[in-house]
């Protein structure tokens, strides 16, 4: 099995890469069988999308293409999306305009939103409402929100105990919903049904 992380900062040495690295962990405790592809937008210089995708140029010819087969090969996704003004990062909204090869396509997703202070309930909200339709990924009914994220895996305070447990209870799911629906990657039509309604 194969899990994808990716971290939707746009900044480097983003708190959303730091969540990424903790979770790789979170995930290896839990089996250490599975493989785990690492994908961090800002540091791979991920474009927003353009008409030189199409032609397969630049970045869009072997840079793309390797983290599109990365994709295409996983079970399932963990997205660490940091909110911006209330709302998911450029990044992340991006990123799914670019996935249109069925890259993400009936398999399982989880969204961890960070905040710098007490919010991160919009970008769970955003994402879930507009990132489906053409990637048809299909996100758990759980998701994670780590508030005070500067402080998150530390003794402070500001991070309440249950988290963690929380945190390993979802990735607990998402392992199973992964493994639940590989069979459906048989059912999939990408030919006739490729975009949604």
């Amino acid at each position: 099995m194969k899990i994808s992380l990716i971290s939707c900062g746009l900044q480097k040495l983003s708190q959303s890469s730091r969540v990424r690295e903790i979770f790789n962990k979170l995930i290896l405790k839990q089996d250490k069988s599975i493989e785990l592809y690492n994908l961090d937008l800002e540091k791979e210089k991920v474009p927003f999308w353009s008409n030189e995708k199409k032609n397969k140029t630049k970045f869009w010819g072997d840079k793309w293409n390797n983290i599109s087969k990365n994709l295409s090969n996983s079970d399932g996704f963990v997205f660490i999306i940091p909110e911006y003004g209330g709302m998911a990062s450029p990044s992340s909204k991006n990123f799914f305009l670019l996935c249109g090869n069925g890259e993400l396509s009936h398999k399982p997703g989880l969204i961890v939103s960070i905040s710098s202070g007490s919010g991160g309930s919009y970008p769970i909200m955003e994402i879930r409402s507009s990132s489906y339709k053409n990637t048809h990924i299909v996100w758990i009914p759980e998701n994670i929100i780590i508030r005070n994220v500067v402080d998150f895996n530390s003794s402070s305070k500001n991070i309440p105990e249950w988290l963690d447990y929380r945190i390993d209870y979802t990735l607990g799911l998402l392992i199973k919903y992964a493994q639940c629906m590989k069979p459906i990657k048989e059912l999939v039509n990408r030919k006739d049904f490729g975009n949604g309604m």
